[in-house]
């Protein structure tokens, strides 16, 4: 969600699910290689498949939204 000013607004939060690191990616995000991604279950239910930004995360850890890039979510530990 966005602000009339563009910043995002976090509204999503969860649990780990699983994840994964990502070492061979598509061409679109080869650049971006290792990078870590998640499957997070919502606090608000449903699950969703997402990446995460900053430190690695762990099975059970709490993660927030922090932005969305292209259409893809990214979450980070939630501190």
């Amino acid at each position: 969600m966005y602000r009339k000013t563009g910043a995002f607004v976090p509204v999503r939060a969860g649990l780990v699910y699983t994840e994964t690191v990502v070492h061979l990616a598509p061409e679109r995000f080869a650049a971006d290689v290792p990078y870590q991604i998640i499957i997070v279950k919502l606090d608000g239910g449903g699950s969703m498949t997402a990446r995460i930004e900053g430190e690695r995360v762990a099975i059970d850890d709490r993660v927030v939204e922090t932005e969305s890039r292209d259409g893809v979510p990214f979450f980070r530990l939630k501190q």
